[in-house]
């Protein structure tokens, strides 16, 4: 099964089928005609397949070639949420539940403060800007060692493998602090803050994956509840 995938990839495609094609023209033609071959017929033989074989063969490679560009697109669409561009929760579920079983490191959730208000008071329009906001900040501070998804409405889950919980306290306060001296731009033209909470569950290998992520949310709340704009630790079971 011929797979182009690449420009490369479509020019070999063209070669390869085009010069099968006229090797098995010349066969053909040798074999019907044996001892009656003649220099003419063989030069038809080869030049027809180069007039036709060619041209049709550029044509498949580009339809194979657009196919699996809009299946790349299409994959990337189904994976990453349309508003922020991080992954989706399904696909950060999908990644996570592969690599569960050896997976070692911190779970991140993370929520914006008080975003009901955003909404009340500028509009759906400001809080989905908000939203952009603290996505694009959480992915600058991720995307080397870990992964980034929006979890639902105003909340986010970070993957941190192979980080413990100091180590995942220190980005947590990375991310919480880049949001809070941070602002965004509303349409009235005044600069809106907003902060963010944190809680961090630790994954160790001797919990399931929706155990770890239920400590981080646990973690979260106990944030918000003591005062927001802050990392939450895990609480002993």
């Amino acid at each position: 099964m011929f797979r182009v995938r690449s420009n490369a990839e479509k020019w070999r495609y063209v070669i390869f089928i085009s010069g099968m094609v006229v090797f098995l023209s010349v066969v053909l033609t040798w074999i019907l005609l044996g001892d009656h071959l003649t220099a003419e017929m063989l030069r038809v033989s080869i030049l027809g397949p180069l007039l036709i074989a060619p041209p049709v063969t550029m044509l498949a490679a580009r339809r194979m070639l657009e196919i699996h560009r809009l299946n790349q697109q299409l994959e990337y669409l189904l994976a990453h949420d349309q508003m922020t561009n991080l992954l989706s929760r399904a696909h950060f579920m999908r990644r996570m539940d592969e690599m569960c079983e050896t997976f070692r490191g911190t779970v991140l959730m993370l929520d914006i403060d008080l975003f009901k208000q955003v909404n009340d008071t500028y509009g759906h329009l400001v809080g989905d800007e908000v939203i952009r906001h603290v996505a694009k900040v959480i992915e600058e501070h991720v995307k080397q060692d870990g992964l980034a998804a929006r979890y639902g409405g105003e909340e986010f889950v970070v993957c941190l493998p192979q980080h413990d919980l100091d180590e995942a306290m220190r980005r947590a306060e990375e991310i919480r602090k880049a949001v809070e001296n941070q602002t965004v731009t509303i349409p009235s033209g005044k600069d809106l803050k907003c902060t963010i909470s944190i809680g961090l569950g630790l994954a160790d290998g001797a919990q399931p994956l929706t155990e770890v992520i239920r400590r981080a949310d646990d973690a979260l709340y106990l944030a918000k509840n003591e005062g927001r704009n802050r990392v939450g630790l895990p609480q002993h079971p």
